[in-house]
């Protein structure tokens, strides 16, 4: 009877170990996320007029930059596919305020939660993309020019 009790005991210390862990993991992944925001087309643009110094990070790659899809202003390219090994590029920008754009907003949104893993404090993700950015007709660059 003894061993069937310490087998119990055991399994029962197992499962709260268990259940301590992933709670952890949770606020650690909920404690990341906080630092990636989603943000719409328009506060994006109030952001980035009254604030010069944000940088607007474009994670398109260079077949996705056309007449239809522009340059964003003062936009930094590193595209998704190039931002693991490229991302130190942005330290400067570790404490302060990154927008970042892709082509339909999905992309951005796995820039910014890669940049929050890496200790960037203030990502924003931009819903829609260049698409919805576009479509509302904010300032834009043509496409084989920068500003």
């Amino acid at each position: 009877m003894k061993p069937r009790l310490l087998a119990v005991a055991v399994a029962v210390a197992a499962a709260a170990v268990l259940c301590l862990a992933c709670a952890t993991s949770r606020r650690v992944v909920a404690s990341l996320t906080a630092n990636c925001k989603e943000v719409r087309p328009g506060v994006a643009f109030e952001m980035m007029r009254d604030n010069p110094n944000i940088l607007a990070l474009d994670v398109r790659h260079e077949g996705e930059i056309t007449e239809g899809r522009p340059r964003i202003p003062r936009s930094r390219n590193v595209p998704l596919s190039e931002l693991p090994r490229r991302y130190r590029e942005l330290d400067p920008w570790k404490k302060e305020t990154i927008v970042i754009f892709s082509r339909d907003g999905a992309d951005a949104a796995s820039a910014c939660e890669f940049l929050a893993r890496q200790g960037f404090f203030y990502v924003s993700h931009v819903s829609g993309g260049v698409e919805a950015w576009s479509r509302r007709g904010y300032l834009r660059v043509p496409a084989g020019t920068s500003e």
